[in-house]
């Protein structure tokens, strides 16, 4: 009968030796991730999701196109949801901490910026996706709102500032305005399709600041 080991079973071998077994444990962790394995799915995904849209993606062409198995996928990402969210998060920039000296400056370019951005980045064509899913999927919820949160702190930073200089009131409301700010240019984008253009952002930006200033 073989002996146990501490890291696992101990079995007969050749010439009467002792050979270790794997235990269940060393078993399941499987193989170890081949490097650069995740930047290829990702690359993949991005490639299909700007090609055929993200109703025509499959699991399996991305892991064909990455030169993967797709249980390599989903031992990473448990849907194709998740998979797109962080392939979006891997290409997207931090937006940029602006200080410029006023809150004005610094909402102009932060704006600006972010405009561009939701003119030639994808994640305005999968979003309504996203939330849509994310509705029912606790997993998916969670990682759409990390990946908001962390979308807001720059602006968030800009409008503390501005209380410090004393160019905003001390009261104001920072979570709030960041939802009035960024919620006008959301809708524009996805439900009248107009321009998201440095003339409607410095309305917006005179309209709020009226209410916000000392």
């Amino acid at each position: 009968m073989p002996a146990r080991t501490a890291g696992g079973v101990a079995a007969a071998g050749h010439n009467g030796g002792v050979t270790e077994q794997p235990s269940a444990e060393q078993a399941r962790r499987g193989r170890p991730r081949t490097a650069g394995t995740d930047e290829a799915i990702l690359a993949a995904t991005l490639e299909l999701a700007g090609q055929v849209g993200f109703g025509g993606m499959s699991m399996d062409v991305v892991a064909e196109r990455a030169g993967v198995a797709k249980a390599t996928i989903y031992r990473r990402w448990s849907s194709k949801e998740t998979l797109v969210l962080a392939a979006l998060r891997s290409v997207i920039g931090p937006l940029d901490n602006v200080d410029l000296g006023s809150v004005r400056a610094d909402l102009e370019a932060f704006l600006a910026d972010l405009g561009t951005r939701m003119k030639t980045g994808k994640m305005s064509e999968v979003l309504p996706h996203l939330i849509d899913v994310a509705v029912h999927d606790e997993q998916l919820r969670c990682s759409l709102d990390d990946y908001v949160a962390h979308r807001r702190r720059p602006l968030i930073a800009i409008l503390e500032r501005g209380i410090a200089r004393g160019e905003l009131r001390p009261d104001v409301d920072v979570e709030f305005v960041v939802d009035v700010l960024s919620g006008p240019m959301i809708y524009r984008k996805l439900f009248t399709g107009g321009d998201v253009s440095a003339e409607f952002t410095g309305r917006l930006i005179d309209l709020v600041l009226a209410g916000l200033q000392r």
